[in-house]
């Protein structure tokens, strides 16, 4: 299971997928199938982060609720 950290990571992930995708809409000479396929992208950035929030949401109220645990990994380095 993940943690709440790792939820917010992977929106911030997510979050820069869709700055970049909105950035290129803005490119000149665009073609049609161009702005399709970053239309397209763009639908499933948005997917991923709908989904993202409601997980999130879930871990954080069943943390604060006291029903799970917020996992956090020990790092531990191997160099």
């Amino acid at each position: 299971m993940y943690s709440i950290g790792d939820f917010v990571d992977k929106l911030v992930i997510e979050n820069i997928k869709t700055f970049n995708t909105r950035q290129a809409f803005h490119k000149e000479g665009l073609k049609d199938d161009e702005y399709v396929n970053l239309n397209h992208k763009m639908m499933i950035l948005n997917d991923n982060k709908t989904t993202i929030q409601k997980m999130l949401n879930e871990k954080i109220e069943r943390v604060v609720s006291g029903e799970e645990k917020n996992r956090i990994l020990t790092v531990v380095k191997t160099f």
